[in-house]
């Protein structure tokens, strides 16, 4: 028995893992209802994407296919916040938006390690997590977190071990789910980590003494496909670790990984002219190894490359990916061959709610790069914009359990739709389900000043490759895509903010154009229908247009640091002032006046009175001369 301090908490879920997924998992949760501990083992926020490990934040491919909720907003949050990409603030942000949500406990420095697990009542529902111990380094004691739900976004998947969840390692063969990418005979074998580095522009000649443990290469050691370029790369071919065993054997990876990265931009500092190297300086060595793949845990679906390739049609659909099955050879950088293979995926395809809950414990949720999934299918699930959006879930999904006392697999038989329609109404993006609109949204009837008006307006579409892969379904790959901006003749009808559809997809724009102090108006004097409540609407839901074709390049954090960057400006789309009004007894009055609207999705809470009508007024965007919205719903 320990002699150091043991602190008790209760939460309706304990969120484990602060990465992307663990985050949006965490307030998803919270903004669901839910009490929430989120207890993560660094002392920063953002996983694979913080400021210790600094990968790039990846997901679907496409026009219009940028990940939505969440992961969205704390997105354009940090553009706005932060347009050079300091990592410090980046740390302060996902820091921020973490502790002012309310219903949310964070531990930091806290590494999980026991479970308390509740044998099975029967071989139907499996054993269930009564609490979990974690270790905090920092204050020297130990934190018992005892929740109704659990959800494990550790990426190694900690609570596999501790509670005896089923999970796979390494490569399935290619019999055993009928996937030509496999390998012919499984192995252990992984896609391996990496320890990045980052560079910085200074103004005159800047010297690079490599330490005793750098390894020193010429051009050949260095394998094809291994992009020199340090403008253009972040590195993430300095890779290994996937021959071995990614958890136990990391510390010794790690020193190996310091080694080739140190070793690489020494050869880069000896071919100085060659490479422009001269006035660059090694900003940034990562001693923390980013994961792509260890642990998966086995639901009651198992997503294989057949899944991806038909677009995962699942009835059940609760996220979406679209980036290739991006398949990194074991061998790393050791590899003679190329560092990954991109084998083609449709963007987007659905990933189904059955593959993000334990088959045989009965309260444990998961998300991040440990679904349930093969090898070949992780390696298109696994990028952390389409992890987040799977947290985003996997948090819903644990609030709706605990409201109705039910276990994940109950709430995937019994409460699906509503799960979905939750996730639609925080403005996820689940594709061909559509958000329906509120009753009173219905209802009501809508008035804009602009109504008939014509414009000239802009969309975005994906332009394919003439020897684009087309699957048998007829699903076309999506990772080769170009976006190109075509112009067409709009007329004004405000209908399409109720038709519940929060984005353009393929030819459909679905939303409403107008000028800005053109005015969009609810108006309710209609009789309300059978099943709906006289009370007035709460608030007010509008989702503003922030660009989802906009390239990740300009958006995602920095990998170089050259002279006189210029930033990344906030998405011109996006409506930077707007007013919500409230008509009652005859007379309007101002409810609601943003200045600095950086957000797409935004609710607006309305007095708790009667009302006639509710109108907002978009009065000017970041740059875009026209507005475009997409939804404007009553709650």
């Amino acid at each position: 028995m320990s002699h150091l301090e043991t602190t008790e908490h209760g939460a309706d879920v304990c969120v484990i893992g602060g990465g992307m997924s663990g985050i949006c998992a965490a307030i998803a949760a919270a903004r669901n209802g839910a009490s929430v501990v989120l207890v993560n083992d660094r002392p920063v926020l953002g996983g694979n994407a913080s400021e210790e490990i600094r990968m790039w934040i990846c997901g679907a491919f496409g026009a219009n296919m940028r990940e939505t909720g969440i992961i969205e907003e704390i997105e354009l949050e940090n553009i706005y916040r932060n347009p050079h990409k300091n990592y410090s603030q980046w740390s302060a942000l996902l820091f921020d938006v973490v502790r002012r949500e309310p219903g949310i406990e964070l531990l930091l420095n806290a590494s999980v390690l026991d479970a308390e697990v509740d044998p099975p009542a029967d071989a139907a529902t499996g054993g269930t997590i009564r609490s979990v111990t974690a270790w905090q380094l920092t204050t020297q004691r130990f934190h018992r977190i005892s929740a109704s739900m659990f959800v494990d976004c550790s990426g190694d998947s900690i609570l596999a071990p501790l509670t005896g969840a089923e999970y796979r390692r390494g490569r399935e063969s290619v019999e055993e789910f009928d996937e030509s990418h496999a390998v012919e005979v499984a192995d252990g074998k992984t896609m391996g980590m990496s320890c990045l580095i980052q560079v910085r522009e200074t103004r005159s000649a800047q010297r690079f003494i490599p330490p005793w443990f750098a390894h020193r290469y010429e051009r050949d050691d260095i394998g094809p496909g291994r992009d020199l370029d340090h403008r253009r790369t972040n590195f993430w071919w300095l890779e290994s670790g996937g021959e071995g065993d990614t958890i136990r054997d990391t510390e010794t990876v790690r020193d190996d990984l310091l080694s080739i990265a140190t070793g690489v931009w020494d050869f880069l500092k000896r071919h100085a002219d060659e490479f422009d190297t001269r006035n660059w300086q090694l900003e940034w060595l990562g001693f923390l190894p980013g994961k792509r793949e260890s642990r998966r845990y086995v639901g009651d679906h198992t997503i294989t490359q057949a899944d991806v390739e038909a677009g995962g049609p699942f009835a059940d659909v609760i996220a979406y990916a679209g980036w290739s099955m991006d398949n990194h050879p074991p061998g790393g950088f050791y590899e003679p061959g190329e560092p990954t293979v991109f084998h083609p995926a449709p963007s987007p395809w659905g990933i189904p709610y059955r593959s993000i809950y334990s088959r045989n414990v009965a309260n444990l949720l998961f998300a991040g790069r440990n679904i349930s999934a093969t090898h070949i299918a992780l390696s298109s699930s696994r990028v952390m914009r389409t992890c987040a959006v799977i947290g985003q879930a996997a948090g819903t999904a644990a609030a709706i359990a605990t409201r109705c006392r039910l276990t994940p697999r109950e709430v995937g038989r019994e409460r699906i739709d509503e799960l979905q329609q939750r996730l639609l109404g925080d403005d996820a993006y689940l594709p061909a389900v559509v958000r329906r609109p509120t009753a009173v949204t219905k209802r009501a009837r809508i008035v804009a000043s602009n109504a008939g008006a014509r414009y000239t307006v802009g969309r975005a579409r994906s332009v394919y490759p003439d020897d684009v892969v087309v699957f048998a379904g007829g699903l076309r790959a999506g990772q080769r895509t170009s976006i190109e901006w075509i112009h067409s003749d709009y007329v004004a009808d405000p209908e399409a903010l109720r038709n519940g559809v929060d984005r353009t997809v393929d030819e459909a724009d679905n939303g409403y154009w107008c000028a800005p102090g053109d005015t969009i108006e609810y108006r309710l004097d209609a009789s309300p229908g059978e099943d709906d409540s006289q009370s007035p609407p709460r608030c007010l839901r509008i989702r503003f247009d922030s660009n989802l074709s906009r390239h990740y390049e300009d958006h995602r954090m920095k990998y170089h640091y050259p002279l006189d960057d210029p930033g990344t400006p906030v998405a011109e789309t996006l409506v930077r002032e707007f007013t919500v009004e409230v008509r009652a007894a005859g007379r309007w009055d101002t409810i609601a006046e943003v200045v600095d609207n950086r957000l797409r999705y935004v609710r607006v809470d309305l007095p708790d009175t009667p009302m006639e009508a509710v109108r907002l007024t978009p009065r000017a965007t970041w740059g875009a001369p026209l507005v475009h919205l997409f939804t404007l719903d009553l709650e």
